[in-house]
């Protein structure tokens, strides 16, 4: 790694915004060794006496958004869904009896949800990463988040100008997310950016001057993601082949030791072996109607939560669909099992009755999808080649026998 892409925190960052970062450092250690534990008890001990439960969780806490994106898995409701303060707080004081305190905030735009700030200032042990457009992030919404600092922005820009215009709408979306971002980095914030990576921004977004961009921007870290179609507009012919998806690991990889920013993603160990969150266990989703699902673009669950969230742990543990789903999707192969299995999928959820919780008739979606091309090229795996990645693959998402 290099050191640039740390000092640069060190000198950007406010004094609180850094202790708050080196507590969900060393928080999100200790909770991946305790997820670690709870796995190997409950696979090697007769009848499992240790409970499942994630090492981190998304929630996405409504599917209110000021933009439609092709390609989202969001599908908006005349009256907006989402999870009550009561049910949010009941999520963080569950997970924190495990040791969890990491938490992915999605929508719809979660700005939208009136009682989000109350969750980060009720929370300070926690830690939130605030998934956003940023078209409505302002200087007073940074401001606010940087009183309490636990919460690092991550903003979604999925291309330049152009791109933007075709995936997003509007001719002032990437003028108005540009100044969200610039709006976080002014306050101090731990600043990321996402990207999904598709076959109109791969050149763009996937280059060493779109870094360096960032870097001059203030950015602290971007999020790489492979685009996966999902939805109303799924926009097939836009996914990455084979090759791009090649060439956005190595490029990855090799940005990794030189970058003066950190480059993150969630798809390859550090043997360049592909993982799945959802498959390992590792992560899963709260819907805004409170489903409880396997990961975000897999719209489907076992059951709900009630009101202020406290049968979490019931779902969690004793209903076996998510479970028997984990086992389904790592015994099919290490990829997206949405993107390179969806008939074998769909007959799953049917077969175990699952609910549909996308607001549209995803089992329709999925027996009419066709196998794509996802993070996983079996025999053109990339290694780690930085120490500090390498090191920080095998702590935060090994794999943990998920895949036998």
């Amino acid at each position: 790694m290099n050191p640039l892409a740390v000092t640069r925190i060190l000198t950007s960052c406010t004094c609180k915004v850094q202790r708050k970062l080196l507590r969900f450092a060393w928080n999100g250690h200790n909770a991946i060794r305790a997820f670690e534990q709870r796995r190997k008890h409950t696979s090697c001990c007769a009848g499992g006496n240790q409970p499942f439960f994630p090492a981190f969780l998304m929630l996405s806490v409504t599917n209110c958004c000021n933009l439609r994106c092709k390609g989202c898995w969001v599908e908006q409701t005349r009256e907006p869904q989402q999870l009550s303060l009561a049910q949010l707080q009941g999520i963080v004081t569950t997970a924190q009896k495990y040791g969890s305190r990491f938490f992915g905030i999605l929508g719809g735009e979660p700005l939208f949800h009136a009682d989000i700030f109350t969750l980060f200032e009720n929370n300070p042990q926690a830690y939130f990463q605030l998934y956003t457009n940023g078209v409505m992030f302002s200087e007073e919404i940074a401001s606010q988040l940087a009183k309490t600092g636990n919460v690092t922005p991550l903003i979604s820009i999925e291309g330049l100008e152009n791109e933007t215009r075709i995936r997003r709408g509007g001719d002032v979306t990437f003028v108005r997310s540009i100044k969200g971002l610039e709006a976080s980095v002014k306050a101090g914030l731990f600043t990321g950016v996402a990207a999904s990576i598709n076959r109109r921004n791969f050149e763009e977004l996937v280059s060493t001057e779109y870094l360096n961009f960032l870097v001059q921007k203030g950015v602290h870290y971007i999020w790489y993601y492979v685009y996966r179609p999902c939805g109303s507009e799924p926009d097939f012919d836009n996914a990455l082949d084979a090759e791009q998806i090649v060439a956005l690991r190595r490029f990855i990889v090799e940005q990794r030791r030189k970058a003066r920013i950190i480059i993150i993603d969630a798809y390859w160990d550090a043997k360049g072996h592909a993982v799945c969150p959802g498959a390992m266990g590792l992560a899963h989703h709260i819907a805004p109607n409170g489903a409880v699902e396997f990961c975000p673009i897999v719209q489907f669950t076992g059951d709900y939560l009630n009101d202020d969230a406290s049968n979490l742990e019931a779902i969690l543990q004793d209903n076996s669909f998510l479970e028997e789903l984990r086992a389904f999707s790592s015994g099919i192969s290490r990829n997206c099992v949405l993107m390179e299995s969806p008939h074998e999928l769909a007959a799953f959820l049917r077969e175990h009755g699952a609910s549909d919780s996308s607001n549209r008739d995803s089992l329709a979606e999925l027996e009419s999808r066709r196998k794509m091309i996802c993070h996983d090229i079996k025999g053109r795996e990339i290694p780690e080649q930085s120490l500090a990645y390498r090191i920080g693959k095998k702590y935060y998402f090994f794999g943990f026998g998920a895949y036998g």
